[in-house]
């Protein structure tokens, strides 16, 4: 087994499609020698405008890893790692904070190339959904989430439509917010100029909005409270999600670093499941952050006692068929994802 410089830059320009919230790439790489490696958490690239957002960096590190030991196993590699989750308080600020090394052993095993196309098919659509998951899928999904002891659920027709509209509504309600609504003006990238150019965060095109309308929407926010203009803007978000797509949310323990890192390696089992059949996903990601979007979820899905111990909302998504969606971007590995190499 011979390492080289083109199997390094071959397995981390694969792990670069790693999902993370609003497209902030914020894992880090340091090499330590030619098979070991030290991962890092980019503190200002994460969330941290809501306070459970801290919490959330830590689901970005299990969505990582996990992603990161798929694009080894498609490649052929052998991968093993330690975690060294930090504190949750050392997650804010700026810098970089470790929370795991791995090693890898490259060309020791037979590559995966279903694998290697799954992980490259594998992103956000926020597209209209033509059909939800098959039976068996659904099923298969469910069955992951119950052997981390977690409880997959799968909503009805009405209650996704519901889901969505929710979800629609947070975003909208976040505007009124500033810390929020300054963080996401940060993240939202308006032009296809912009998207190109800084490679990160959440493009017009794949939000399937107008970049135009986005920018004066955040810029005069207080709009949305006239009555007009709220039901035009729900019409036009809703033209694309009022659609065929199953949603689901995920209950589970979300106390500690570890269980927050948990729920990363399962999102990502789950999301791995499902775009291996064809299928695409759209996390809800704004019902975890905004309380009343929240509290909402939680009276339509009949939860009565949220419990961060035991039964904790974490994850809500739509999931299914769809076109094709607008790619997003990624910074170049030797920009950002390695650029932490040493000589």
């Amino acid at each position: 087994m011979e390492t080289n410089t083109q199997n390094i830059l071959d397995f981390f320009e694969l792990a670069n499609h790693y999902p993370s919230p609003h497209n902030g790439q914020p894992i880090e790489v340091k090499q330590l020698g030619p098979n070991a490696f030290e991962l890092y958490f980019q503190k200002e690239r994460g969330l941290q405008a809501a306070e459970v957002s801290f919490l959330f960096s830590y689901v970005t590190m299990g969505v990582f890893i996990y992603h990161l030991s798929l694009c080894a196993e498609a490649l052929g590699h052998e991968m093993s790692y330690e975690l060294q989750l930090p504190p949750v308080a050392s997650l804010k600020g700026n810098g970089a904070v470790k929370f795991a090394s791995c090693k890898v052993n490259f060309a020791t095993i037979k590559p995966d190339e279903a694998l290697r196309k799954t992980l490259l098919f594998r992103q956000t659509s926020r597209k209209k959904y033509s059909e939800g998951l098959d039976a068996a899928l659904s099923q298969r999904t469910i069955a992951i989430a119950a052997e981390k002891h977690m409880q997959l659920v799968k909503m009805n027709r009405p209650d996704t439509h519901q889901a969505i509209w929710l979800n629609q509504r947070a975003v909208f309600d976040d505007m009124f917010d500033d810390a929020v609504r300054q963080e996401l003006n940060h993240w939202l990238r308006y032009s296809k100029g912009e998207k190109e150019t800084k490679r990160d965060g959440l493009a017009y095109d794949c939000m399937e909005l107008n970049g135009r309308a986005m920018k004066f929407i955040v810029n005069h926010y207080k709009i949305l409270h006239w009555p007009i203009v709220n039901n035009l803007l729900k019409k036009y978000y809703l033209r694309t999600m009022s659609d065929n797509s199953d949603a689901f949310y995920l209950l589970t323990p979300f106390s500690t670093e570890q269980e927050a890192y948990d729920v990363g390696v399962a999102v990502m089992q789950i999301w791995q499941t499902i775009a291996a059949k064809g299928y695409y996903l759209h996390p809800f990601g704004t019902i975890m952050s905004n309380v009343a979007a929240h509290d909402d979820f939680l009276k339509l899905a009949h939860i009565d006692h949220e419990d961060r111990s035991k039964n904790f909302l974490v994850f809500i998504y739509r999931a299914g068929k769809s076109d094709p969606p607008h790619s997003s971007l990624r910074i170049p590995i030797k920009d950002h994802l390695l650029r932490r190499q040493s000589v």
